[in-house]
């Protein structure tokens, strides 16, 4: 049974795409934890700063997301959500299309659930 606070991660999850997607700056500073840290696939290793000046320069401009088999675990102020994800994104021009399986973690702070995390690994062929 899904609890309302993983329901509520989970539409958060939906709301970080969207912003990610449109390039809503505002969206991403309203989501994002200031020590958030974002790495790649590729390895590469952002912080919330040049992760989102990435997004609003079209660096990294996100064409689609699509998150499948989404899980929730709940322990304590922190939610991690696993699952797969296949995203079309031009980076730096040049289009790629990912299939990943990823970990996000979600932190409770006074102003509300914050995004704090990103990893992710391209899933096997």
């Amino acid at each position: 049974m899904t609890t309302s606070i993983e329901q509520e991660i989970l539409k958060l999850e939906a709301e970080r795409c969207a912003a990610m997607l449109s390039r809503d700056e505002a969206a991403m500073g309203r989501l994002f934890h200031e020590d958030m840290i974002f790495t790649h696939s590729s390895g590469l290793a952002e912080n919330r700063s040049s992760f989102i000046s990435g997004i609003t320069s079209g660096k990294h401009d996100y064409k689609r997301i699509e998150q499948t088999k989404e899980r929730v675990r709940l322990y304590g102020d922190t939610a991690l959500v696993s699952g797969q994800a296949a995203i079309d994104i031009d980076v730096e021009g040049a289009p790629r299309k990912l299939n990943l399986c990823y970990l996000a973690a979600w932190t409770r702070t006074d102003a509300g659930w914050k995004f704090v995390a990103w990893q992710s690994a391209a899933m096997p062929a």
